[in-house]
């Protein structure tokens, strides 16, 4: 057990020495930048407000979380964590309805938050929306398909 101790405080050392003795700067919780001339200079165009540190956090949450994720997805950062949500939901129990249900829940509860709070909606997400739709109606039509099948298959009882 002694052996193993060492190993990790081995390895803690082999880790953080160079950084000490090199004099690298960690990594902290501040703003990569300073002010808007700063990212001009160094970046050629305007930061991000999570590049700067001054997002309005306590006012609007949920917008300023997918700020980040928006700049890389052009505006669909929603649309893929709720395809992964979904994914996983229809892999682990196959049901087209039940995947259906939860998917509207989650389009209303987000159009629901962007009616109360005055946001626009982006283009991605109308689209998005209209996919949905459009699945929801595909999967009731699989439905009442396989309800009337298995009913005429079965015979008279």
């Amino acid at each position: 057990m002694l052996s193993i101790n060492m190993d990790r405080k081995a390895w803690a050392t082999i880790l953080i020495l160079p950084i000490i003795i090199l004099g690298l700067p960690m990594q902290s919780a501040h703003a990569i930048f300073v002010s808007q001339e700063e990212c001009i200079e160094k970046i050629g165009r305007e930061c991000y407000c999570f590049e700067t540190g001054t997002c309005e956090f306590t006012s609007d949450p949920m917008t300023t979380m997918l700020i980040p994720f928006d700049s890389i997805f052009g505006g669909l950062s929603i649309v893929i964590f709720w395809s992964v949500i979904i994914g996983i939901l229809w892999l682990r129990t196959e049901n087209p309805q039940l995947v259906g249900i939860v998917g509207i829940s989650m389009v209303s509860a987000y159009m629901a938050y962007i009616e109360t709070s005055g946001l626009t909606q982006t283009q991605e997400f109308e689209t998005a929306r209209i996919i949905g739709a459009t699945l929801i109606v595909v999967s009731f039509g699989i439905s009442v398909y396989q309800l009337l099948i298995n009913r005429i298959l079965s015979g008279p009882q």
